[in-house]
């Protein structure tokens, strides 16, 4: 299973709850406020492929696939918990 960082800027119109709610039901953890983590059986480009429909044409997505266990200072609850289950 390949692992994902998630990384968006909303630019003119935010509507954040539309690409939240997304992020939610294929299991995304969010580890700081416009950064989430993923573990699915997709690549990057078909993560980010598929998040495109949930934002506007003029907002920033990122996706990037993780190599080695990432490293962090105070990332959002139960961030400790969902790097310990994936790596």
């Amino acid at each position: 299973m390949a692992k994902f960082m998630i990384s968006y800027d909303l630019v003119k119109r935010k509507d954040y709850p539309k690409l939240w709610d997304e992020l939610d039901r294929i299991g995304a953890h969010k580890a700081l406020d416009s950064l989430y983590l993923l573990a699915i059986n997709n690549t990057a480009v078909e993560v980010r492929d598929h998040l495109q429909a949930f934002i506007d044409d003029d907002d920033r997505l990122m996706v990037i696939e993780f190599t080695k266990k990432p490293t962090y200072n105070r990332a959002l609850k139960g961030t400790n918990a969902w790097i310990d289950a994936n790596f």
